[in-house]
């Protein structure tokens, strides 16, 4: 394998990026080497690009953009036993320090010490990336390499969903952006689960509704990170913290949401997602 590989990175503090030729990253005891396989474009990363105000108080330049991706495993540290070589994966982006108050409460997702791949160090629009192993999601192999790249995404959506009560209830959904229409599918597949879910995992006997955050849910519901769809770091396409978690291990969040009817009707305002972006 080559020593150096190529990256899309912010070189400057001024509008534009630029690809570079840079080392191929070093892996730690705790890393994980991945080749990235497929990385989709956040809104975030435009915002960078267009180097708006929200940009020029958070990017240090030089890095490397990209934080929504998959890859395979191209190699391990000492100490990595989760995932091998060879492995389909994805990852959480959000990178807690672990030592916090927050951290040692369970609440890394609140961590005032995070760092984000792709945003304060360098992340996937490249042929690699290196992520902590803790930090690492192995896929399903069938998982299309296109839908792997927008876990990160459909996770917000999903943590979205689940944090209010939906089942039974008629919902708008305004902004029809990915997250929106994400949004949709998934409080449609709420109503779908209805007669497949155990009664007693979707909700209380004599309930008719169940608790909308789910059993299966990560704790990811209504985390708001630094990706900034309104350009003030408020919230955004990057929002949850455990947004891998939602899309690919919350099968069972999705299930414990489910028990009613659920109607939809989706209007576009900007083109951008609205549904629980907080704007």
């Amino acid at each position: 394998m080559s020593a150096t590989m190529k990256a899309l990175r912010k070189v400057d503090a001024a509008k534009g990026l630029q690809i570079e030729s840079v080392p191929v990253p070093e892996v730690g005891h705790g890393d994980v080497l991945v080749r990235v396989k497929a990385a989709s474009i956040c809104g975030t990363d435009l915002h960078i690009y267009g180097w708006d105000r929200w940009s020029q108080g958070r990017i240090k330049p030089p890095v490397t953009l990209g934080h929504e991706f998959c890859g395979v495993v191209e190699r391990v540290g000492a100490d990595v036993t989760a995932v091998r070589a060879a492995d389909f994966v994805s990852a959480e982006m959000h990178v807690n320090c672990g030592h916090c108050h927050q951290c040692r409460l369970g609440e890394a997702h609140i961590c005032p010490n995070v760092r984000v791949i792709g945003i304060d160090q360098d992340g996937a629009f490249a042929e690699f990336v290196k992520i902590p192993a803790t930090n690492i999601w192995k896929l399903d192999a069938a998982i299309p390499e296109r839908y792997g790249a927008i876990l990160d995404p459909l996770g917000n959506a999903v943590h979205t969903v689940l944090a209010g009560t939906i089942a039974g209830q008629t919902a708008l959904v305004t902004g029809c952006g990915p997250i929106g229409l994400m949004s949709i599918a998934v409080a449609k597949g709420l109503r779908e689960l209805e007669g497949v879910c155990d009664r007693d995992e979707c909700a209380p006997a004599g309930d008719g509704e169940a608790d909308g955050r789910g059993r299966g849910d990560q704790s990811g519901g209504g985390r708001c990170g630094e990706e900034d769809s309104g350009g003030d770091g408020r919230n955004g396409s990057g929002c949850a913290a455990g947004d891998e978690r939602g899309a690919v291990g919350d099968s069972a969040g999705v299930q414990g949401a489910a028990g009613g009817g659920t109607r939809f009707a989706a209007g576009d305002t900007d083109g951008e997602c609205a549904a629980g972006s907080g704007e």
